[in-house]
């Protein structure tokens, strides 16, 4: 038999240094593949005399750890801030137990949830722009991921109906997820079960019951982001500190990383309008406009991936940007950053909630001495 090794981290390094090399894509690899003469050709520097000065921004955060070793307490927050002549701060936490479950989604189901309850506070206020953080388009496109895959089976639609009839709620009030406290949450599951046990013929297993559970949670969320990009006159943006999508250059670089490597000035990408659309299986027929482009609010600044509700052209585009420029701090939305620091749910607060709870955690290492 060959000798088996006893490999250092750093021979691990050492091997793998070039093999991760080759994945990451050089100035020269991009030039070939995409016209840098595109970007500057569609870059444009010039921002006007900003126009609007009441700004409203939205963020949320989550955190969770073992309650037991099949169970899991999660806290998830949003936070509000809004500046006009006095400032308007709002937080609001939901904190729960859910089963190790399709988790880190439900969590963030949760957590986008209550963003967008907030977001729709926010309107009362008078706000002329609304400032979300991340992208409406990723935000839809996860929701096309479910605990079924693409595959969503026949019964969810009656399931669904059902649900919204028996609870008597509608899933857009509030500031908290509705589907994921601990009474409303037991009822879904007692309509899940019923229903599930005569399309089934059979009692439904509780992976079963979980599924569906977990789909009305993303389902509440889709709900509530609907109702929000209706708006009113107040103009909804979505800013983005990364991206991952390649929409707009049709690279296999991200739109932000070509953005990054080869324009340092201030400005912003000559706006494209793409349409949103909610999944078939959701049910809502609505769809939107999304005026999309990529901005550097400083000089040497990180760009940003904006995303406007609505069909804009380039001069109202510019007209929304330097409004942001003018509030910006090191090339990000003031407002986005007070609310962010407002949200931020950190391991200490965890640590205090346990505690006050009286909860022993549980990590399932402790045979480990960790």
């Amino acid at each position: 038999m060959p000798e088996l090794p006893f490999e250092s981290i750093e021979e691990a390094v050492v091997r793998a240094k070039s093999y991760v090399a080759s994945f990451l894509a050089t100035d020269d690899d991009i030039k070939e593949r995409v016209s840098i003469s595109m970007l500057r050709r569609n870059w444009i520097s010039e921002l006007p005399e900003p126009e609007y000065s009441k700004i409203a921004a939205v963020d949320g955060s989550n955190n969770s750890d073992y309650l037991t070793l099949g169970q899991v307490l999660f806290i998830t927050s949003a936070s509000l801030f809004f500046k006009d002549e006095e400032a308007v701060r709002a937080r609001k936490y939901q904190i729960g137990v859910l089963e190790d479950y399709y988790l880190k989604e439900r969590i963030s189901f949760c957590r986008e949830t209550m963003e967008v309850k907030m977001g729709l506070k926010s309107l009362d206020l008078g706000s002329e722009i609304l400032l979300m953080d991340g992208s409406f388009i990723a935000s839809i496109n996860r929701g096309l991921s479910t605990p079924y895959g693409q595959r969503v089976p026949y019964h969810m639609r009656r399931i669904l109906e059902e649900v919204m009839n028996q609870l008597k709620y509608d899933l857009t009030d509030g500031l908290s997820s509705i589907t994921h406290q601990a009474e409303v949450s037991d009822l879904i599951g007692s309509i899940v079960g019923s229903i599930l046990e005569e399309e089934l013929r059979r009692s439904p297993k509780k992976d079963e019951i979980m599924r569906a559970k977990a789909f009305i949670e993303g389902y509440e969320k889709l709900l509530s982001l609907n109702k929000l990009l209706k708006g009113g006159r107040t103009i909804i943006i979505a800013i983005a500190k990364r991206s991952s999508s390649s929409s707009y250059f049709d690279d296999r670089t991200p739109d932000l990383e070509i953005i990054r490597r080869y324009s340092n000035q201030r400005g912003f990408l000559l706006p494209k309008v793409t349409q949103l659309t909610f999944p078939e299986f959701s049910g809502i027929g609505d769809s939107y406009p999304i005026t999309l482009t990529y901005v550097r609010l400083e000089k040497n600044a990180n760009p940003l991936r904006v995303e406007i509700v609505g069909s804009l052209n380039y001069e109202e585009v510019a007209m929304l940007l330097s409004s942001l420029a003018r509030y910006s701090v090191r090339g990000y939305p003031y407002h986005l950053r007070v609310v962010h620091e407002m949200t931020k749910i950190s391991k200490e607060m965890m640590l205090h909630l346990a505690r006050n709870l009286k909860i022993v955690e549980i990590s399932g290492r402790e045979i480990l001495g960790e």
